[in-house]
C-alpha cells in the first residue's frame, strides 16, 4: 500500500469517527448552556420575586408608623381645639399659639401616611406582577386595610372605638382593623418565609 492510500485511509477513518464526535460535543455544550440559562433565569425571578415581597412589607411597616403619627397628631390638634374652646382664659391663649405648629403637623403627617399608603399599593401591584401567586392575597389584604388605617389622622376628635365601615355594608371598630392589619402583616411574612424557604 502506497503512502497516498495509507493517508486517504486515515483521513476518511478521522473524518467518520471525529464528526459524530464533534456533533456530540456540540450537542452536548448546547444544553449545557441552556440549563446555565434557565437556572439563571430562575434565579433572577426568586431574587425578583423576594425582592418584590421585602418593598411590600417595608411598605405596610411604613404605613402603619405613618399612621400612628397622623393619629398622634390629629389628637394633638383636637386637644388644641379643645382648649380654643375651653373657658379657662390660660389655656385658650396656649391653644391659640400652638394651633399653627398643630395644624402644619397634621397635615404633613396626613400627607406622610398618604405617601406611604400610595407606596405599599405600588409595592403590591409589584408583587402581582412578580409573584409569587401564593402571596398576593396576603399582600392585597394589607393594602385594603391600609387604606382604613389611615383614619384616625383625617378627623379630629376620632375615637379607636369608632366604628368604620369595612365593606360597604359592614361596621366594625377601628381597633379591629388595627387588629387585622396585624395579622395580614403576619400572614404574608408567614407565606413569605413558607414560599422562599421551600424554593
Amino acid at each position: 500500500m502506497s503512502i497516498e492510500a495509507v493517508t486517504s485511509l486515515v483521513t476518511a477513518t478521522v473524518a467518520v469517527v471525529g464528526v459524530p464526535a464533534v456533533y456530540l460535543q456540540a450537542r452536548a455544550a448546547r444544553l449545557s448552556a441552556e440549563a446555565a440559562g434557565r437556572a439563571q433565569l430562575h434565579h433572577a425571578r426568586q431574587t425578583s420575586q423576594h425582592a418584590a415581597s421585602v418593598e411590600v412589607l417595608a411598605a405596610a411597616d411604613e404605613l402603619k408608623r405613618a399612621c400612628d403619627h397622623s393619629g398622634s397628631a390629629a389628637w394633638w390638634l383636637t386637644t388644641i381645639y379643645e382648649g380654643e374652646a375651653s373657658g379657662d382664659t390660660g389655656r385658650r391663649q396656649r391653644a391659640a399659639e400652638q394651633r399653627e405648629s398643630a395644624e402644619r403637623r397634621h397635615e404633613e403627617a396626613l400627607d406622610h401616611a398618604f405617601e406611604a399608603y400610595e407606596r405599599l399599593v405600588k409595592a403590591v401591584a409589584r408583587l402581582e406582577l412578580e409573584g409569587p401567586d401564593q402571596l398576593i392575597e396576603s399582600a392585597a389584604m394589607l393594602a385594603d386595610l391600609g387604606d382604613l388605617l389611615q383614619l384616625p389622622g383625617r378627623t379630629t376628635g376620632f375615637d379607636e372605638d369608632d366604628l368604620v365601615y369595612v365593606t360597604e355594608h359592614e361596621q366594625q371598630p377601628f381597633t379591629w382593623v388595627v387588629s387585622q392589619f396585624a395579622e395580614a402583616r403576619h400572614t404574608f411574612i408567614r407565606q413569605s418565609r413558607s414560599y422562599f424557604n421551600d424554593i
